[in-house]
């Protein structure tokens, strides 16, 4: 593990040179890394990670888990710089989320915690249905002008 308590920060920049700190210390004489794996946990450090990744010519050569998915991360995932992306359904947490303050509102009684569900999609399961639908949400079903 290397590290387990740093805040990778909340914007692409910041977590870009967070990435590039972290990893410049791992960096071996003939320019690869000695890590064998990567995780991070939300989007902009997973897009700072990638570009970091790539930059230095890492991408694809250690092993790489992110979270969320953008245009580039899913890019990432197909070009195999990326492993796999760990994905919510939003549309299924937002619906649990109004559910469950009505019920709230109602007396109800809640569950403390709510699982609303998450898929890790790899390379070789991209193009299923179900990630799709995670991948690349067809939001013009809800959002309409």
């Amino acid at each position: 593990m290397l590290s387990a308590n740093q805040y990778g920060g909340a914007d692409v920049e910041g977590a870009y040179k967070q990435s590039e700190t972290l990893l410049s210390r791992f960096k071996r004489t003939d320019g690869s890394l000695a890590i064998d794996g990567i995780f991070t946990p939300n989007e902009s450090t997973t897009l700072a990670m990638l570009r970091v990744l790539e930059d230095n010519g890492w991408a694809g050569k250690v092993k790489f888990v992110g979270f969320d998915a953008s245009d580039s991360l899913v890019k990432g995932l197909g070009d195999a710089h990326i492993d796999g992306l760990v994905l919510q359904d939003p549309v299924n947490m937002g619906y649990l989320g109004v559910k469950t303050m009505v019920a709230h509102i109602r007396g109800e009684t809640v569950e403390r915690r709510i699982d609303t569900g998450v898929r890790l999609v790899t390379r070789d399961h991209m193009n299923d249905a179900d990630a799709k639908e995670l991948l690349h949400p067809d939001l013009s079903r809800w959002l309409k002008p």
